[in-house]
């Protein structure tokens, strides 16, 4: 019997800024506001509509999960339960296919024991409460793997793993490792194939892996990163597909447990991982793997960078753990369930069912302070932030700021000090970030928002009309009364910290202003002035316009000048009907005026423009009738377009139309290409 199974581990790092709870911009991520979002469109999405295309023709539209196995990062988990949460109840249903991870994407054999366990019990609590039912599978970090760990994984309920093929001692692809009290089973992932899709061509010729695999007798696993399918391959997700519909022996992991015996025991090769040839290093030590860097350059940070945190890590805990044995009944217990909290569950519940007595207001500030700063130092340790090259380097950077973040909690100036002593001759590649100590201060330090840096903020937000006068913004509620002075509430939702401010806005300036709320505010004063400036000009520009018209091509000396103006003036216009989800005749209106005038306005942006326009007017709800009509447009509009690059895609209307099929005419599935 030959079985496949193909295994995605999808992950980012958390990304929010610690003291706002909010994503901030991420220019390298445009035209998307951030990595998240550019990485769930290019991958995560389209992976719950992969097309399946046969001679041009849409045959089916294919939910990839329903086939993999796959697991998700909590830090992962957690943006898309804010932000994408239609998406993750889709996900439930495929529950069954999922395998639980560590809280955070940490190396477990590096870490500790006690805080590999409440990483372990983390991971698998927040698996439940997402997934709903208990976890048998676990993904390792990085496939970072001692028989400790195991031991942890095996006390919490956990049967099996995933390995690579040189972090066990026997050959086979499912394997038994013995442990005391017990043991666990090993999927082992076939190495061939699986660089193969990672970082050959194997994507794109599916039927190449079929073929190589049918005849094979047993269980083949490919294991890869989630995001090669879309993300790092493009159309990735359209290769899955079709090895999904072309392979009858596709079996989830979770499928194949129930039937598969193990081929025989194993020892492990200890603290190994799938991304580092030298075990565990590439987290700890200048051992030469890296990615991102230039020729020459080197990681010796990354010692005093774990120096400095596991120090940190330690004064955390031996102020946390006294406060657990004073206010709560069982300590270990306090910190494990506290994992609840940090998954949106009552704080009062979690304080009635640990704590010996009813807090005091004091106390139960000073309560989660300690515990969101043992979180935050937690998420310092995340696996990017040694993965590539550079002291520098954003997620080196954002594990910082994790990090100064439960410094701040503690309210101890001397944390920090002693923090820089350790990291501070840290040596960069870059001469502008020669060492920790100015990464620190030029990198680290702009992005710990005070309260009262948030407070001016949050008024000119609300005077501009960007946020209301009350409401929650990221990790804090608020409240903008008055004027001249403003007085500005703030609670901070985590620490239930409560603030007051006077604010008069004479020292407020715009570069202090952290982001995203920066670019909002930019974006919101932006926008006025573009639709004051059209609503101002829109009858000098019809002159101008119609000057053009009569010119009928004729050339005269401003005729250039005049059609850059009128151009720029159509394009305003269409930016800003596309922003508002205005009706789709009058997209139609400019567009015509444009082609009329033979102005050049379908770019990349309006693309983009246009693209987001239809998504978002697609997941409103549409009638049939105007689901042929943006199919319609898509079609009139791609034959104006001057290069392939510039077509729109029907993808958004076509996975509607998918949905939707049992209810919807031949007529309008033959126009949105469905064979």
């Amino acid at each position: 019997m030959s079985l496949l199974c193909v295994h995605c581990h999808f992950h980012q790092p958390p990304r929010e800024n610690p003291y706002l709870g909010l994503l901030p911009m991420e220019p390298t991520a445009q035209p998307y506001e951030n990595w998240n979002e550019r990485i769930f469109r290019e991958s995560y999405l389209p992976n719950l509509y992969a097309h399946y295309r046969r001679e041009g023709k849409l045959v089916k539209v294919v939910n990839n999960y329903e086939r993999i196995s796959f697991n998700f990062t909590f830090s992962l988990l957690s943006w898309l339960r804010r932000e994408k949460p239609w998406f993750v109840e889709k996900l439930r249903n495929y529950c069954r296919n999922a395998i639980a991870t560590s809280f955070n994407h940490t190396i477990l054999p590096l870490d500790p024991e006690e805080d590999r366990e409440v990483q372990i019990v983390w991971g698998i609590r927040a698996f439940e409460r997402v997934f709903g039912r208990k976890a048998r599978g676990f993904w390792l970090p990085e496939l970072a793997v001692d028989r400790k760990t195991l031991s942890i994984l095996l006390k919490h309920g956990i049967s099996y793993v995933i390995l690579a093929p040189h972090q066990v001692k026997e050959r086979g692809a499912f394997l038994r490792h013995p442990l005391s009290g017990g043991h666990i089973d090993i999927f082992v992932y076939d190495g061939e194939l699986s660089h193969g899709i990672a970082f050959g061509e194997l994507t794109n010729n599916m039927e190449e892996l079929i073929k190589r695999t049918r005849n094979r007798k047993g269980l083949t696993l490919v294991a890869v990163d989630g995001e090669t399918f879309g993300h790092h391959k493009k159309f990735g997700e359209m290769g899955l597909a079709y090895l999904i519909e072309n392979c009858p022996s596709m079996k989830t992991l979770e499928e194949v447990y129930e039937v598969l015996k193990p081929g025989g025991e194993t020892e492990i090769v200890e603290f190994t991982s799938w991304s580092c040839a030298h075990g565990v290093e590439r987290w700890r030590s200048n051992c030469g793997c890296s990615a991102g860097g230039m020729p020459g350059w080197q990681q010796m940070w990354r010692e005093p960078m774990r120096e400095a945190l596991e120090r940190l890590r330690s004064e955390v805990k031996r102020r946390l753990f006294p406060l657990l044995e004073r206010y709560t009944y069982d300590p270990e217990e306090a910190l494990f369930d506290f994992v609840e909290v940090l998954m949106g569950g009552s704080k009062e519940e979690y304080f009635r069912r640990h704590t010996k007595r009813e807090l005091k207001k004091e106390e139960r500030k000073l309560l989660l302070k300690h515990l969101y700063a043992y979180k935050y130092v937690s998420y310092a340790f995340s696996s990017d932030g040694w993965f590539f090259a550079d002291l520098s380097g954003i997620e080196t950077v954002k594990n910082l700021l994790f990090a100064k973040r439960a410094i701040d909690l503690l309210g101890d100036g001397e944390l920090e000090e002693d923090f820089l002593n350790t990291i501070g001759d840290a040596p960069g590649n870059l001469q502008s970030y020669a060492n920790g100590f100015i990464v620190w201060h030029k990198l680290v330090l702009p992005h710990a928002v005070s309260q009262k840096r948030l407070s001016s903020s949050l008024v000119v937000l609300e005077l501009s009309d960007v946020i209301p006068q009350e409401g929650e913004l990221g990790k804090y509620h608020y409240r903008v009364e008055g004027f001249e002075p403003w007085k500005v509430h703030l609670e901070d939702k985590e620490t239930e910290e409560e603030f007051e401010y006077l604010e008069d806005l004479k020292d407020f300036r715009l570069e202090r202003m952290p982001q995203p709320l920066r670019s909002w505010l930019l974006d919101r004063w932006a926008v006025d002035y573009l639709e004051a400036e059209v609503g101002f000009t829109e009858g000098y520009e019809g002159l101008l316009e119609d000057l053009l018209l009569r010119a009928r091509g004729e050339p005269f000396e401003v005729e250039g000048l005049m059609r850059s103006k009128v151009q720029a003036h159509l394009r305003l216009k269409l930016y800003l009907l596309l922003k508002a989800l205005a009706p789709l005749e009058r997209v139609w209106e400019v567009l015509r005026k444009a082609d009329s005038l033979m102005l050049h306005v379908r770019d990349e942006f309006i693309k983009f423009c246009l693209e987001t326009y239809i998504g978002k007017r697609v997941r409103k709800g549409l009638s049939e009738e105007e689901a042929r009509a943006f199919a319609n447009f898509v079609r009139e509009y791609n034959r104006k377009v001057e290069s392939m690059e510039l077509m729109l895609n029907l993808w958004e209307l076509q996975n509607w139309a998918w949905e939707n099929k049992e209810s919807l005419s031949q007529e309008t599935l033959k126009l949105l290409e469905f064979e």
